[in-house]
């Protein structure tokens, strides 16, 4: 089966930094499985899930200087599609942040993220982020929120944002973290308000206590619809709970259980829509 995995990360801790990793690891099961070089190569051996194309989400290469991490990616990849999502401070002054922009110019590039989750996410009200995420369209580019959806406050100034910018898409890396609760729910619904909103199913390893798979993915579909929700691996984070191949075949099962029908657009068309790719 040909699949598009909208987000992932490959490491080298050699030539990057990955300070967050090598210093201060997070407590994570499995954490030195996670705690090494991951290649792409590694994933093109798959024998179910033919990895067609995928998209690189930074993870901390060298925030000083993110554009190292989009050549190094250049250098690594194999005869494999693949778009690049770069890191910029979103609530940087504006000029600031257009010097940034042209630092990060490859041809990869796609989006750019800054995460905001925990007390960070209030970086998310500066007046500068609509003004950035605006030339962030005007780039051709689209901006990655990665924050926890039960910070209400957040959801709305998001959402007040992305009115006035249609033509702008915001993308919600992980399900804003999902979880059982009425202020989840509540933010979800007014995000999927959003024609230009879309939502990563993906990062549930990474929760202490998630809804169940078939659960998440119902409630997800039931706010954005088939159109919007694309599924992703969290590559190698995920390997806190599952295998790339594991967990791909954990989301075959669960689409299978749920809404069969829409494999092909979770697993491919939405990603290979939203990225911009021509295979």
């Amino acid at each position: 089966m040909n699949i598009i995995d909208p987000h992932l990360h490959f490491f080298d801790l050699i030539k990057g930094d990955y300070a967050w990793l090598k210093d201060n690891p997070p407590n994570w099961p499995n954490i030195e499985k996670i705690r090494q070089n991951h290649l792409p190569d590694a994933l093109c051996s798959s024998t179910q899930f033919k990895l067609s194309a995928c998209v690189h989400v930074e993870a901390g290469f060298d925030n000083n200087n993110p554009r190292r991490e989009l050549d190094w990616l250049k250098e690594v990849m194999p005869e494999l599609l693949y778009k690049a999502v770069a890191y910029a401070p979103i609530d940087a002054e504006k000029a600031e942040f257009c010097n940034k922009l042209d630092a990060l110019s490859h041809t990869s590039l796609v989006a750019v993220r800054d995460i905001t989750e925990g007390s960070d996410a209030a970086r998310l009200l500066s007046n500068n982020v609509a003004d950035n995420i605006a030339l962030l369209r005007q780039r051709g580019c689209h901006f990655e929120a990665q924050f926890e959806l039960v910070n209400q406050p957040i959801a709305q100034r998001l959402f007040d944002i992305y009115s006035a910018l249609p033509n702008a898409t915001l993308v919600i890396n992980h399900a804003g973290f999902m979880e059982r609760s009425q202020s989840w729910q509540s933010a979800l619904d007014t995000l999927a308000g959003l024609k230009n909103c879309v939502v990563k199913f993906s990062g549930h390893e990474m929760l202490n206590s998630p809804m169940c798979s078939k659960e998440q993915l119902a409630v997800l579909l039931d706010s954005f619809g088939e159109d919007r929700v694309m599924l992703a691996s969290n590559h190698p984070v995920c390997l806190i709970l599952r295998s790339f191949e594991q967990q791909w075949q954990h989301y075959f099962e669960v689409v299978s259980e749920t809404a069969p029908s829409t494999w092909q657009k979770l697993s491919y068309d939405n990603a290979q829509r939203i990225y911009r790719f021509t295979c």
